[in-house]
């Protein structure tokens, strides 16, 4: 009896929330999706993204872009563009090193899509890589 007057419920609340989403222009739909995309997006992060513009070019198949960094942290970076690039698509990056003498190189994949940009994770293949990313976010928080 229990579950079915839990199932009740939850269809109850579905209802309603599907009622009231139908009632909103499609304007607010858009921001509560977003808002609610964001939330979700803070709750999952387990490494805090520090503010950060950077440039960055970097190749998608056969393509090339250039676009800023926007915000990274040890995992990922957030790039903000304009381009359409799907989720789970392989990137490869470059920008300049911590110490701005060479640039660095560094694979990822799209892990998050939204209409600003795309969020990256970073695929750290060595620990030169995780060093470098490492002391690029020090960097951001300490400067």
């Amino acid at each position: 009896m229990e579950k079915q007057n839990r199932a009740a419920t939850e269809a109850n609340v579905t209802d309603q929330l599907i009622e009231r989403i139908r009632s909103m222009t499609l304007e607010k739909q858009a921001q509560l999706l977003a808002e609610l995309d964001e939330g979700h997006e803070r709750r999952l992060r387990q490494h805090d993204r520090k503010t950060f513009f950077m440039i960055v070019d970097y190749v998608v198949g056969d393509r090339y872009f250039r676009d800023f960094i926007q915000d990274m942290s040890d995992t990922g970076a957030f790039i903000k563009t304009s381009q359409n690039i799907a989720l789970g698509t392989k990137v490869l990056m470059t920008f300049m090193s911590p110490d701005n003498q060479k640039p660095f190189k560094i694979n990822g994949e799209v892990a998050r899509v939204n209409p600003e940009g795309i969020g990256i994770k970073f695929a750290l293949e060595s620990q030169v890589q995780e060093a470098v990313i490492k002391s690029l976010v020090k960097m951001i928080k300490s400067g």
